[in-house]
Order: C-alpha cells, then structure tokens, then sequence
C-alpha cells in the first residue's frame, strides 16, 4: 500500500505530499499524523531549503477531512473521551504551527480544491500558490463543525476580519481568481504553467539567503502577533546586524556591485 504522506528533496526544495489522489486527498488519522513527522523532518533537514506541501494528482490539494474514516478510529468517535479527542487535534494541528514558524520558507502548492482543515494548512504557509481551475472553501459550517488548524487565525490575518467571517459562516466556494482579488493566494496559474510556476518560486526561495529568511518570518510573525512597534524595531536592528556580518551579506553586496547571481550558503 502506498504511504499517504511523501516526501522528497530534489534542488534544495523538500516537498511533502499529502498522496490519497483517489479520494481527492482527503484527510484521515493516518495522513493527520504523518504530515507533522513529515514537516519535522524538513525543519530539520540541512539539504531542504524551501517546503512544498502540496497533493498527489491535478483533482485536489485536499478536499479536507474524510468523513468515512474508512477502517480507522474517528478521533471523535464514540469510543474516544472528549480530553482524548482534543490531545489528539492539538497535536496534529503541530502541522499548521511548523508550516508558520519554521524558518524556512513555505509553499502551498494548490493543485485543485481545498477545503476545511487542508485550506487552513495551506494558509498557514508563506506562499500559496494556486491553479485557475482552484476552488476554495472553508465548508466546515456546511457540516456542523467549528473550524481547525488555525483557519480562524490566518483568515483574519490574511483577509480580514469581515471577509474572514463571511468565508467561515458561510462556506462559500471561492474560485481561484477571486482567491487572488482578496489575498486569500498569492499567485494563479493556468494548469498548463502550474507545475513550473511553482517550480520557479521554490527555486527562487531554495537559492535566496536562509539566515535572512529565518529572521524576517520571525519578524513578521511576531508583527502578525501584535508585537509593540518598538520590539519590532529593536529585533529589526538585532537582525539586521547579525545578517550583515554573515558571508552570505558580503557574497550578495559583491555579486550587486559586480551584477551577478549572489550564491548563499546560509552562513
């Protein structure tokens, strides 16, 4: 039986896909807790540079949870304690906290709908980048949940608070372009152009500068947090003092200066 979370490293970009493409890559304890092990392992991997996360096929990113549970135990099932349950969903949803917080850059590579707790993994992400035939949707009202994975959190920090309760009261489907209008995506492509679209930016962030990066996702999360403008502007100092003594600042001002292709190391 194939595993239902993949994970290669190719070029300095670690991609980890959710793989059940036969039921749209839907999500069930076994993929639930094999995504965080997965995104660990990236957090950790020295040849990694850049996270993909995206879904097996051209259907579905992920059409969120699989109701059935086919020959599984429900996390909310009858036989589980409410304590239980909770323990297991705050350690799965370690998914969106490490997708956020690690230092390396994320992508969600939206290859076909998204739905419920797999949108909120995707906005948890740096960077999502969709194809035009996408369709969004938080659809946990649609079946009496209250929503997960930290999609209350990114919506409003995204989109807003007034569009991020019109998105999780009503569950409407959100099309690809309109994504894009309100900032719920960073880029659109046409399927054609999908796979090297997101290719390109992986490979973009895998050959940018890791010391820089880790400092301005901890800056602008803590900014996204609420930070007093002062911390900001003191751990913005910190920051960019210690990346200008780095090898990699003194190897991108030499390639400006002479016009060329900086290589950074991450040192």
């Amino acid at each position: 039986m194939a595993d239902v979370v993949l994970y290669e490293v190719k070029d300095a970009v670690a991609t980890v896909t959710i793989n059940r493409p036969d039921r749209m890559n839907a999500l069930t304890t076994e993929v639930l807790e094999k995504l965080p092990e997965a995104l660990r392992r990236a957090a950790g991997d020295r040849d990694a540079r850049c996270i993909v996360l995206t879904g097996a096929g051209d259907r579905a990113f992920s059409a969120g949870a699989d109701l059935a549970f086919p020959g599984e135990r429900s996390p909310i099932g009858p036989d589980t304690t409410l304590e239980d349950s909770i323990d297991v969903l705050q350690r799965q949803q370690d998914v969106s906290y490490l997708l956020h917080t690690m230092s390396k850059p994320t992508i969600a590579a939206i290859n076909g709908a998204a739905a419920g707790a797999s949108l909120s993994m995707a906005l948890a992400c740096d960077l999502r980048l969709a194809v035009d035939d996408a369709v969004l949707r938080t659809a946990f009202s649609g079946i009496g949940f209250s929503g997960d994975y930290g999609g209350s959190y990114f919506l409003t920090h995204i989109v807003g608070s007034a569009r991020a309760r019109e998105l999780m009261l009503l569950g409407d489907r959100v099309p690809a372009r309109d994504a894009l209008a309100m900032g719920l995506v960073t880029r659109v492509y046409p399927r054609p152009e999908f796979r090297a679209g997101v290719a390109a930016v992986a490979r973009q962030l895998a050959e940018g500068p890791p010391l820089s990066y880790r400092y301005m996702k901890r800056n602008l999360n803590l900014a996204e947090a609420g930070a007093h403008l002062r911390e900001i502007l003191d751990l913005e100092a910190e920051a960019m003092m210690r990346t200008g003594r780095s090898e990699d600042f003194i190897r991108g001002t030499q390639a400006f200066l002479a016009k060329e292709k900086p290589t950074f190391r991450g040192k």
